[in-house]
Order: C-alpha cells, then sequence, then structure tokens
C-alpha cells in the first residue's frame, strides 16, 4: 500500500477532476499518510473530490485524523462546516481534542467545540459544559444549554434554571433542556415565564410544561389559557394533551372544557394532519361524543386508494372507539347530511363496538342500492352476532347480484354460528358459481358444525373438497385428502400438511418427493419447507429432473436447513443449466450471509452468464 499511496498523492494533484476524485476515493483504504492530502482536497475546486475527501478523512478515522483537522474550525464557513461533520463522525476519539478549546479566545471556536460535544455525546464528561452557561458570549451559552440537554446531564438543572434569567434565545434553550431532562423541580420557575412579553420564551416555556407533564405544569397552563393568544393556546391545548387531559378537566376550572373542546374541533376540521393528530388524541381524551360525526366526515373524505389513507382511517376509527360514540353512531344512519362513505364506516364502526341497538336497523342496509354499504352492513352484522340477522343475511347470500356482498354475508352468517343456517348453506353451496364464495360457505359451515359437515368428505364435487384441503386443520383429514384422485384437491392438501408440520404430515409429505408427477413434487418441497425439517431427501430434491422443483427445493432448504450444510449443497446449483435455478442459489446463499457465503460466490465471478455475473456482483456488495 506504500507504494500506492504514494501514486494515488501524485494523481489528487491531477488535472483531470475525475482521476482526482477517484484518487481520495481511493485513498481511504489508506493510513495515516494519507489525511495530509485529503485536507489539502477539501479545497480542491470541483466538489466531487470535495466530497470524497471528506468521506475518505472520515473511513481513515482516528485520533491523528481528528487533530489534523482541528485547526479547519479556524477557517472558512466551507472548511469548518466540513470540519464539523468529520469530527462528528469520526466521534468519540476527537472528544479529548475538544476540551481545550472549550477555553479559546475565540468565541466561535468555543462554541463549535461545545456544539461537537453535544452531536458526538460517547465519551463526553458534560461537566465540562456547565461553566459555558455563564459565558461571555451569548451564542456559546446557548450552545452549552443544548449540549447539557443533548447529553441529558440532570446534575446541571441548577445552572439551566438560572440561565431563564438570561437574554431570549439563551433563555428559549435552556427550556428546551430543561424539557428534555423532564425537569419537574423547574416547573414553577417555568410557569411564570407564562408571563414574559417575549413570544419565544412564552411558547417554549408552554412547550416545557407539557413535557414535565406535572400537576403544576397543568394547573399553569389552565390559568394561562382563558387570556392567551391565539398561537399561545394552540401550543398550550398541545401541551395540555400531552399532559393528559380527562373528561372532569371542565370542573378544575369553569368553561375550560368548553373551549378545549371548541378549539379541538377548530383545530380537526382546519388544521393540517399534524394538528389534526392532536386533535384527535384529545377528544378522545375528552370523550368528546358531539366530535363523532366530525371524525366520521374527515375519515369518509379521505381517498382509500392513496398509501397513507389506510393508516389515517384506521386512527380515525381508533379515536370513536374509545369514544363513548354508539348514540352518535346511530344517529349517523339517518343522517342526510354525511357521505355514503362516511356512513359506510359509522355501520363499520357500530360493528367493531358490536351494538346490539344497531342490529335491526343494519338489516335495512343489506338492501340499500350502494355496495360498499350492503358489505359494511353484513360485515357489521356478524361482528354483533345477533342470532335475528341470519333470515335476512341468508336472504343476502343467496339473492345478492354482487359476489362480494354475498361473501361478506356468508362470512357474518359462520361468524354468528347459528345452526339454523347450516341447511340453507349447504344448499347453496350446490348453487353457488364464484370460486371464492364456495370458500367462504365452506369456512362457515365448519365454523357452525364441522363434524357434520366433515362426515362424508367424498359426496362433495372437486371445488368443496379442494376448499376444504385449504380449510381444515385436521391431519387425519388432510392426509386422507393428499390421496385424493383431483390433482387439484391433492395438492392443496399437501399445502396444508406443510402448516400443520406434525410427523404423520412431514412423513406423508417426504413419500411425495417420489411422485412421478412434478407438480406433486414441487408442492411436496414447498410444504417441507413449511415445516422447518430438514430431511436428508430435501437434498436429493436438488437433483430432480424438473427445474421447478430444484428452484423450490433451494428455498426449502434455506428455510429449513443448517447453514453450512445448506451452502455447500446450494452452491452446487450455481452449475445448473436453469438460469432460474442459479438465481434462486445465488439468492439463498446471500441470504445465509457470512464470510462462507461471500468466499462461495466470488468463486463464480467468471460465469459464462452475464445476467448470473451481475446478479453475483450484486449479491457480494451486499455482503
Amino acid at each position: 500500500m506504500t507504494r500506492n499511496i504514494k501514486i494515488l498523492v501524485r494523481k489528487i494533484r491531477d488535472k483531470d477532476p475525475s482521476v482526482r476524485r477517484r484518487a481520495a476515493e481511493d485513498l481511504s483504504e489508506g493510513d495515516e499518510r494519507a489525511i495530509y492530502p485529503l485536507i489539502k482536497a477539501l479545497s480542491d475546486e470541483n466538489a466531487g473530490v470535495q466530497d470524497a475527501a471528506m468521506r475518505s478523512i472520515i473511513a481513515i478515522g482516528g485520533e491523528t485524523a481528528a487533530y489534523m483537522v482541528l485547526p479547519l474550525l479556524r477557517e472558512s464557513s466551507y472548511l469548518r462546516n466540513t470540519a464539523l461533520i468529520i469530527l462528528t463522525e469520526i466521534g468519540e476519539v476527537s472528544v479529548p481534542l475538544l476540551y481545550p478549546l472549550l477555553k479559546d479566545k475565540d468565541e466561535d471556536v468555543r462554541k463549535f467545540a461545545v456544539d461537537l460535544l453535544g452531536d458526538i455525546k460517547s465519551g463526553v464528561n458534560a461537566s465540562v459544559i456547565v461553566s459555558l452557561l455563564k459565558d461571555p458570549d451569548a451564542n456559546v451559552r446557548v450552545a452549552a444549554a443544548r449540549a447539557i440537554g443533548s447529553l441529558r446531564y440532570r446534575d446541571a438543572i441548577s445552572e439551566l434554571i438560572n440561565a431563564l434569567d438570561d437574554e431570549e434565545w439563551v433563555c428559549f434553550y435552556a427550556l428546551e433542556a430543561l424539557g428534555e431532562l423532564k425537569a419537574v423541580e423547574a416547573g414553577e420557575r417555568i410557569a411564570e415565564l407564562l408571563k414574559s412579553q417575549s413570544e419565544v420564551v412564552r411558547f417554549a416555556a408552554i412547550e416545557t410544561l407539557g413535557k414535565l407533564s406535572t400537576d403544576v405544569a397543568k394547573k399553569a397552563l389552565l390559568s394561562y389559557l382563558p387570556d392567551a393568544s391565539g398561537d399561545d393556546k394552540s401550543a398550550i391545548i398541545k401541551s395540555l394533551i400531552q399532559i393528559g387531559i380527562s373528561p372532569e378537566i371542565g370542573m378544575e376550572m369553569s368553561g375550560i372544557s368548553a373551549s378545549i373542546y371548541e378549539y379541538l374541533i377548530t383545530m380537526l376540521k382546519k388544521g393540517d394532519w399534524e394538528e389534526k393528530e392532536i386533535a384527535i388524541k384529545g377528544l378522545s381524551a375528552l370523550n368528546s361524543r358531539n366530535a363523532v360525526s366530525a371524525i366520521i366526515d374527515i375519515a369518509g373524505s379521505l381517498d382509500p386508494s392513496l398509501p397513507d389513507s389506510d393508516e389515517k382511517i384506521s386512527m380515525l376509527l381508533n379515536a370513536i372507539s374509545s369514544i363513548d360514540s354508539e348514540d352518535e353512531l346511530l344517529k349517523l344512519l339517518d343522517s342526510q347530511d354525511i357521505k355514503f362513505r362516511g356512513k359506510s364506516l359509522a355501520i363499520e364502526m357500530l360493528g367493531k363496538i358490536r351494538s346490539k341497538q344497531a342490529a335491526f336497523r343494519l338489516v335495512d342496509y343489506l338492501d340499500n342500492i350502494s355496495r360498499d354499504m350492503r358489505m359494511s352492513s353484513a360485515e357489521a352484522l356478524g361482528e354483533i352476532g345477533e342470532n335475528s340477522a341470519i333470515e335476512p343475511l341468508l336472504l343476502t347470500s343467496e339473492k345478492d347480484s354482487d359476489a362480494h356482498v354475498r361473501k361478506a354475508a356468508i362470512e357474518a352468517i359462520g361468524n354468528i354460528r347459528s345452526k339454523a343456517a347450516f341447511k340453507p348453506l349447504m344448499k347453496l353451496l350446490t348453487t353457488e358459481k364464484y370460486y371464492d364464495v364456495v370458500e367462504k360457505i365452506v369456512e362457515a359451515l365448519i365454523k357452525i358444525d364441522a363434524d357434520v359437515f366433515l362426515s362424508d368428505i367424498s359426496k362433495y364435487p372437486d371445488n368443496v373438497r379442494e376448499t376444504i384441503a385449504k380449510t381444515v386443520s385436521d391431519v387425519d383429514i388432510l392426509l386422507g385428502l393428499a390421496g385424493d384422485p383431483n390433482k387439484k384437491v391433492k395438492i392443496a392438501a399437501i399445502y396444508s400438511l406443510g402448516r400443520a408440520a406434525t410427523d404423520n404430515a412431514t412423513a406423508r409429505l417426504i413419500s411425495f418427493l417420489g411422485d412421478k408427477d412434478p407438480d406433486i413434487r414441487k408442492a411436496a418441497v414447498v410444504a417441507l419447507g413449511e415445516t422447518r425439517y430438514c430431511p436428508p431427501e430435501l437434498f436429493n430434491a436438488l437433483q430432480d429432473d424438473d427445474p421447478w422443483v430444484r428452484f423450490y427445493a433451494i428455498k426449502a432448504i434455506v428455510f429449513s436447513c443448517d447453514k453450512e450444510k445448506a451452502i455447500n449443497m446450494i452452491s452446487t446449483m450455481l452449475h445448473d443449466e436453469f438460469i432460474p435455478v442459479v438465481m434462486s442459489a445465488i439468492d439463498a446463499i446471500a441470504e445465509i450471509g457470512g464470510r462462507e457465503a461471500y468466499e462461495t460466490l466470488v468463486q463464480y465471478e467468471g460465469h459464462q452468464n452475464p445476467d448470473v455475473r451481475n446478479k453475483i456482483k450484486e449479491a457480494m456488495s451486499l455482503l
């Protein structure tokens, strides 16, 4: 490397910026001799060279690099900021070199040293920073307050309280630090700052009291709320919610509960999403039943196709669940103001809270013109579990023109588990055409009376037997279905035996590895992967005549077998003539990981197939 460093140092002064950048990158593997040329390269006219030099110094790291970078703190703003990044990334070894700078005559250098100690954290003696809360320079005092908070140094709380008498920005950061330290002993002093003439200080005091979450903080915020300005009132509400307000808050101070409710409703309807989340949290804590319609309306207005809508809708519905919302949700069933999407969500919520009062009213919605409304009503009736809903649900399962609605009705019947539905569902089983609806009928019949339904499986048509094979967990039944003359039924049973993973199930799966049908062998291999069992026969499947059996055998071996043995066996598949098998082997070896995986793949870097070579290169880069 000695010769290489000399060559790279020469190249880092080349006229071509691309050559200089590459040299700077390559010096990252050098030693201390590379640091000075790299520091010089930080002033290169080319931004790419500058960036490469910075990253290489960080990669070399160590006390020497930190020591040589320190002087840059006194240079131009670019070099100073670069030095701050490097020293922060180098980390703990920089810390002892920074302590002397806390007494530097240059206030900027003192500030940078404090900032670095606060950012590095590891190995920092926070006590040395406390005296800088009285530094002549305000920026240094601000940096000291921030660093003490960042380092969670509680022994400085009394000094931070004294810093509340300092000028505006020092006070602001002292408050932030006290909040990070959860300095409850500072509560009364912070509360006094609610009377400050500075908007910045008042805002920080309100936020800090919210972080303290004490009775003193809550009392101070409640006392200030009636006279607070709009911005301060918003901050107070947020802090009170953070502390934890309750429905009884109105008893503590007349009119406050109503004031908070009105503000939260406004925030809910007109605020951005972050403010809506705060409002929802507060309304839930206040058990604000009057807010239910507004929450439902917002949930109904969200576009379900957008990526984050599901999460938002879930949060809104969870808030309704936490409120005593039944009466309000029932009123929404008759409302003409709420959109159908919102009404569907109201119906969904009535199901989730299992509203017995809603059951007879939801039956009417099974005939609604809206498919979503019919589906929501069927699902809700299934959750409520009222036997009186069985007949209308059966009628829907037979007559509704939409298969999705029929599925929802049948699933609801299964959840209610009424014996009276057994015969009608058995009849429906013979007429229903859609496979996924048949699956729901089978699942419902098993829930209602599994013994009767499964007493003579052979009488059912192929699609019903296949569904039974996918649905039941009884190993004896699955073993019987694994011998079914219908191939689809047989394969479904094989997959289910893999999930069962009993000794009997595993033994039967191993027997299928010798089946003459490659689809059966493939299903057996996949199922064995599910069992997490690694019989010798699984390794034999790597030599199967069918390429897809070999493909899935690799995946099963990774799931189930000892990693060292697996990697030795899978590596032989890198010679396979079927490229998807080779690709699967590369993925499997990379997933196992470790040095052995890397050494295995490196032997095949020169594979004759360019796609395989690229795949190997990509896998090795991740190891």
